[in-house]
């Protein structure tokens, strides 16, 4: 009985052990974890943080020499783009759609586009299937508008 006393007072204890080893276990695993979310939210900032500070200093260099901080957006807002295209329809409500050749300096192929007119008493001169040159640019809510537009000669 004694041996059987002595194998289950080890096993108790061996249990106990392997309790405490666990929760040593457990506790190394969350230290190692939390080292590891530190690490990463670290290196994340190393490589923003650089980037963020090199556009500051893009756009302090705007300011050099006078001229006024344009983002990309407001560029191309104050550009005006030169087309050539057929008109496909005209709505009296003030929009065209002109079938027109690549726009290279914004990249466009050629295509079918909605357009709509700045002033839209030039609506009363177009045909459909005119032949058109067209100056057009980007308005405030992101759509383009033709500022000028005239039979093609």
């Amino acid at each position: 009985m004694s041996e059987k006393e002595g194998y289950h007072g080890s096993f108790c204890s061996d249990t106990k052990v392997g309790i405490q080893q666990g929760n040593i276990n457990h506790s190394k695993e969350t230290t190692m974890k939390r080292f590891y979310l530190t690490l990463i939210l670290l290196c994340s900032s190393a490589v923003t943080l650089p980037a963020q500070a090199a556009m500051d200093n893009m756009q302090s260099m705007a300011h050099m020499g006078g001229t006024k901080n344009t983002t990309g957006a407001q560029a191309v807002k104050a550009q005006t783009f030169m087309g050539y295209g057929k008109i496909n329809s005209i709505n009296p409500t003030g929009t065209v759609n002109v079938a027109m050749g690549p726009v290279k300096a914004l990249g466009w192929p050629k295509m079918s586009m909605n357009f709509l007119i700045r002033d839209k008493t030039m609506i009363a001169s177009l045909r459909t299937g005119e032949t058109v040159n067209f100056d057009f640019s980007k308005d405030t809510a992101g759509g383009y508008v033709i500022t000028r537009i005239s039979p093609a000669k």
